[in-house]
């Protein structure tokens, strides 16, 4: 299966992102075994988390009518976000990765309400699984090796402050998240 991904990354999406995409896969890997999640499973879904990350419009858009998905994804202001709800139908139809497995690719960029630790996992890989980290991630991944939940509340603290500089909000879904990890 590993094989399959990697040849099928290649072929969809540029060498920086398949770069990316296997430092994810390692970081998946590693988290897996201390929060004792499926580690295999955690690696492949790292793999293939960002497996549409390069679609265009058009192909994004053959997806969402293919699986009826919401087809707000589309807007431009879901842009940088729709290859997560794209690519967890493209790994279920490619690979046929389970339910855990593709929520977990839908998740990995604004997260979700209420996560799995292994949708945990999936998310802060995608954070941190980078070959070069400014001092705040590299904090962030440090954390990420003890406590998922603290990691991501201090990923996201950071998110909303970039956000704040550029006039930008963090989706009304990160909110909830956020809101959800400050609850305990």
């Amino acid at each position: 299966m590993e094989d399959k991904i990697k040849e099928k990354l290649k072929e969809l999406v540029k060498p920086k992102r398949y770069k990316h995409s296997m430092f994810v896969a390692e970081e998946a890997r590693k988290l897996a075994k201390i929060y004792n999640e499926p580690v295999e499973k955690a690696y492949l879904t790292g793999l293939a988390h960002d497996i549409a990350k390069s679609f265009d419009n058009k192909e994004n858009e053959k997806w969402i009518k293919r699986y009826d998905l919401d087809e707000k994804w589309l807007s431009k202001e879901n842009e940088k976000l729709i290859h997560a709800e794209v690519g967890a139908v493209v790994a279920k139809e490619y690979f046929d990765f389970d339910d855990e497995m593709c929520n977990a690719i839908k998740y990995h960029t604004i997260g979700n309400d209420i996560m799995t630790n292994f949708e945990k996992i999936i998310f802060i890989a995608d954070k941190i699984g980078r070959e070069e980290l400014d001092e705040e991630i590299s904090k962030v991944k440090d954390m990420a090796y003890k406590d998922l939940d603290k990691a991501i509340m201090r990923f996201l603290e950071k998110q909303q402050k970039d956000f704040l500089i550029k006039g930008k909000k963090l989706h009304p879904i990160t909110i909830k998240l956020f809101n959800n990890l400050k609850k305990g």
